[in-house]
């Protein structure tokens, strides 16, 4: 009694102070607007006509196969006290995923079923917000995870490594020390020893004559350091024409390998027809921190089985792991061993897609770079799910959500500094959500091939949070009235809980798309805490004793 007690009085300080926001997010609104902020696109004229919209339609312009199949955006009530396009773009994205299953569902089964496809709009909202939603109850030794408690703790805690400073030319970069060892470069860089302070750190990015070389520096060290632009800046930068060069928030390619790869001449995998449309596929997923586990995690979810590559030994944020890996089966592997290097080699020759949201080079260091993979694997699909995109001169760097919104304009100081804006997620899940469709997609391009006979080729399929961001633009922004701003905040701390499912000591979102009469996704809620007493899956606790 005594915690739900605490919990709700939380709920409702935190309702009091977003309530009491809403006048400083319309004049961070208003200033953006006079500053250009959203002049990259429109919204919809509602959120029932979203599939007509150009930023849905270059979408559903990727989709490989004519069908009847459909989809339907259905307003109910938006749930995220925000002025950005977040449930658009997310809703957006789930429709596309929803098609692209059913799509390759069809092609497996050689048939011609329609598949509806639906979204919510208060479930694409949510989706956004799956942490906020997720509680664990205690279970033996395990204390258990209150999602939203922990959200709040989180935005309540001033982290000098991880925010935005100024330079000596006025403009700001935004640091991300948010793991132990990007903080350890931060302090190092600046010189600062072990305990740094705001002022310590404001006072040494000062020292430089501008954000441009600071973040240039720090980026050369490896650092997850971006520049706060604006949207305008962004686009006029060099790596933001090279994202807007590419032809949308996803791609889908033929590696090509250099003329000294010698590929295995074998026919392309064909998969057999199924129940699902990920029915017998197999993922191997190297991920960390939210929007590329949520690509294993949403695979899962349509039928995939998919093996969470980990180490002990890397970082990682106990509320996203429990909030992004559910469904997956955890496998210890250290690639800097032989042995553990031919396993995952074994395993990547029964699989069917490797997703890689590690830092780039950092598989290619263990030996499994794309050429690699097209001699032994070339049935695979490839998923790389970076930062700032492939091309460009930041290709390789480090970021994480945050340094995308920096860096694009969604995101700037004043935004940073309001809690609406700390508790709705931009693109990370958005970002997972390509990732998965661009998986699907590849996987339709290689049955297509299988189907006529085909040579397998090593797919490459490629998504960015920089690119979804950028895409995202097209939505424009909309400013919710007081009272509709008062409403969002109440749905989501209060209004949207009896949709929270329960399945063992787990409580948990379902998924925000619906699919009929087949097709359906389903969150598998049962996983292996692989940090938790022990690294050995037979001694880990499971987050229920029963998956749905």
């Amino acid at each position: 009694l005594r915690l739900t007690t605490s919990v709700s009085t939380l709920r409702l300080r935190t309702w009091w102070r977003l309530v009491r926001e809403y006048g400083a997010l319309r004049k961070v609104y208003e200033s953006h607007a006079r500053d250009g902020f959203f002049d990259y696109g429109a919204p919809s004229s509602s959120f029932e006509e979203l599939a007509a919209h150009p930023a849905f339609l270059e979408l559903a312009a990727l989709r490989r196969t004519e069908n009847k199949n459909q989809v339907f955006f259905e307003a109910d009530f938006p749930v995220l006290p925000t002025y950005l396009p977040i449930e658009e773009g997310a809703a957006a994205c789930l429709g596309i995923l929803g098609l692209a299953s059913a799509d390759l569902l069809q092609l497996r089964n050689d048939d011609d079923d329609e598949v509806t496809v639906r979204v919510k709009q208060s479930d694409a909202g949510l989706s956004t917000a799956g942490y906020m939603f997720l509680e664990v109850a205690k279970d033996g030794a395990y204390e258990g995870c209150d999602g939203f408690r922990a959200t709040i703790a989180q935005e309540g805690t001033v982290n000098p490594t991880r925010r935005a400073y100024r330079c000596g030319d006025g403009s700001y970069v935004f640091l991300h020390g948010g793991f132990p060892k990007l903080k350890r470069g931060i302090l190092d860089f600046f010189r600062l020893g072990g305990s740094p302070t705001v002022e310590r750190i404001a006072e040494a990015t000062s020292r430089y004559k501008s954000g441009d070389e600071l973040e240039a520096v720090m980026q050369a060290r490896g650092l997850a350091v971006t520049k706060c632009r604006t949207p305008r800046e962004w686009r006029a930068s060099a790596q933001g024409k090279a994202v807007a060069a590419l032809s949308g928030p996803l791609t889908v390619d033929e590696h090509a390998a250099s003329s000294s790869t010698r590929q295995k001449k074998t026919t392309q995998r064909l998969l057999k027809p199924g129940v699902r449309p990920l029915s017998d596929v197999i993922v191997v997923e190297f991920s960390h921190v939210i929007a590329s586990p949520m690509v294993g995690r949403t695979l899962a979810e349509h039928g995939a089985t998919v093996y969470k590559i980990f180490t002990p030994s890397r970082p990682r944020r106990f509320l996203f792991d429990e909030e992004t890996n559910s469904g997956k089966i955890p496998l210890n592997l250290n690639l800097d061993s032989a042995d553990d290097q031919q396993r995952l080699w074994d395993l990547l020759r029964v699989a069917d897609v490797l997703v890689d949201g590690y830092t780039a080079g950092v598989l290619a260091s263990k030996g499994f770079d794309l050429d690699d993979l097209a001699r032994e694997c070339p049935h695979l699909v490839y998923l790389r799910v970076s930062c700032y995109g492939h091309v460009g001169p930041w290709a390789g760097h480090k970021g994480f959500q945050q340094n995308a919104n920096f860096a694009t304009g969604i995101a700037t100081v004043d935004d940073e500094a309001l809690l609406c804006y700390q508790l709705t997620s931009q693109v990370d899940y958005t970002t997972g959500f390509l990732g998965a469709t661009a998986v699907i997609l590849a996987l339709t391009d290689r049955q297509l091939a299988a189907q006529r006979g085909d040579v397998a080729s090593l797919l490459v399929a490629r998504t960015s949070l920089c690119q979804a961001a950028t895409w995202m633009a097209k939505f424009g922004a909309r400013l919710p009235s007081r009272f509709d701003f008062t409403a969002r905040v109440s749905r989501l701390l209060f209004g949207c809980r009896g949709r929270m499912r329960h399945d063992g000591n787990l409580k948990y979102l379902p998924p925000a798309l619906t699919m009929s009469p087949r097709g359906n996704p389903v969150r598998v809620a049962a996983f292996d805490r692989w940090w938790f007493v022990s690294h050995d899956p037979t001694k880990a606790s499971s987050a229920t004793n029963k998956a749905p």
